[in-house]
């Protein structure tokens, strides 16, 4: 039973209210692009994948801190989670 519930709040955990709002994917711009605008500004990518219509860029910055952010995939802008 504790097994149980440590798996349901690991998944509760992974949930992440970040969203983008839904676009055709042929106007994404390509995530290469994305890769290559953050390694310019210092940052070391280890995954890149798509989570709720957003770029979900796993990673360290310039400032070798460890990051979990997400990029809308039209205009690359920082989507934050609704407060």
């Amino acid at each position: 039973m504790l097994a149980l519930c440590l798996a349901a709040g690991a998944a509760v955990a992974q949930e992440h209210t970040e969203k983008c709002e839904p676009i055709p994917k042929e106007e994404w711009r390509p995530q290469a692009d994305l890769e290559k605008m953050l390694v310019n500004k210092g940052w070391k990518i280890s995954r890149v994948k798509i989570t709720n219509g957003c770029y979900e860029v796993y990673g360290r910055d310039a400032k070798n801190t460890k990051k979990e952010v997400f990029f809308h995939p039209k205009t690359f802008e920082l989507v934050t989670a609704p407060q």
